[in-house]
């Protein structure tokens, strides 16, 4: 199912932006292209939490959810039905895609390799998309047979408990491990794309890398030492210039997301689809404030002090008793 799963993120993600640039090239005046671009991204990543919330809640409507998503990405791609419907459509199907998939990773594995392995393949697909080198209908076509295949496979099987990884006892330490775990995801979206508009296609694979990698390389060596690598890779990026130096300092800062990602999710290990969705929308402020400025080297430090603090508070949460 990882394997079905990622492929399905990198071909969602390549349908809404090649729909949404099929729109772009057709319009005329910039102003309406950066709103409908807003607005898709406000849907598709501001809700996530919403729909998380509802798919915990409600377990079993996850296994109609993939079928939803074929309908409204098929729909949203009609360039007939306006913008305004497509936008909907797309960032509705978007939602529900990302939630639903990346909250039966949550249930189904422990370890990072797999959240990161999921992640890594959207922004090559956004890439594909975006800059028009694959049209919509090859992608949905993809899609259409894979999300079928989930249905059924998710017809014959039961949808895993909610908590299959360590509980974190519900104390204030949690809490406070929460708030460092998105901060840290809202530093990511503000200087993880920073070089993307170079190179259309280097660095989304960059950033596919990195996601893969900080999952594998936290389940070989640990939580600690990957995030002390991360650390020491962004250092040594930063002591370089030119293309290597952003391309070594992306990857740093990419992989951090499936770090971020497991302990969200440990610290309301209930909740999968709302924390995956909260985790999501956090990225939202890179996208809509540009006003934002903070040094490398800020960042850097920033994010590892976060991690840190962060894998500190959870251990101490869950070794002590009480509420």
């Amino acid at each position: 199912m990882l394997a079905i799963f990622t492929a399905l993120h990198f071909l969602v993600d390549g349908i809404c932006a090649a729909a949404m640039a099929a729109y772009a090239v057709q319009e005329p005046s910039l102003a309406p292209i950066v709103y409908y671009f807003g607005l898709y991204n406000a849907i598709a990543f501001g809700t996530q939490w919403l729909t998380g919330w509802i798919f915990d809640k409600k377990e079993n409507w996850i296994r109609y959810a993939f079928l939803f998503v074929l309908v409204t990405l098929g729909t949203g791609t009609q360039a007939a039905l306006g913008i305004k419907a497509q936008t909907l459509l797309l960032g509705t199907g978007n939602s529900v895609f990302h939630v639903a998939a990346g909250s039966l990773v949550l249930r189904r594995y422990t370890t990072y390799k797999e959240l990161g392995i999921f992640v890594s393949s959207g922004a090559v697909g956004l890439a594909l998309g975006l800059n028009c080198i694959v049209g919509t209908y090859p992608f949905l076509l993809a899609c259409a047979v894979l999300c079928v295949m989930v249905t059924y496979r998710l017809w014959r099987t039961e949808i895993p408990e909610a908590v299959t990884v360590q509980t974190v006892p519900r104390h204030w330490l949690a809490g406070i491990c929460l708030v460092l775990l998105l901060g840290c995801i809202v530093l990511r979206g503000f200087g993880s794309g920073s070089a993307a508009s170079t190179y259309v296609m280097l660095f989304p694979c960059v950033f596919a890398a990195g996601k893969a990698l900080g999952g594998i390389i936290c389940d070989r060596a640990g939580y600690r030492n990957t995030i002390l690598f991360i650390f020491l890779l962004s250092f040594i990026a930063l002591q370089l210039s030119g293309l290597v130096a952003s391309v070594l300092l992306v990857l740093a800062f990419n992989m951090t997301m499936p770090l971020t990602l497991r302990l969200v999710h440990w610290c309301k290990p209930r909740y999968p689809g709302m924390m995956f969705g909260l985790a999501a929308g956090c990225l939202l402020p890179g996208v809509f404030y540009k006003g934002f400025s903070i040094s490398p080297q800020g960042m850097a430090v920033l994010q590892f002090l976060c991690l840190a603090a962060a894998g500190w508070l959870l251990r101490i949460s869950a070794e002590k008793p009480g509420h």
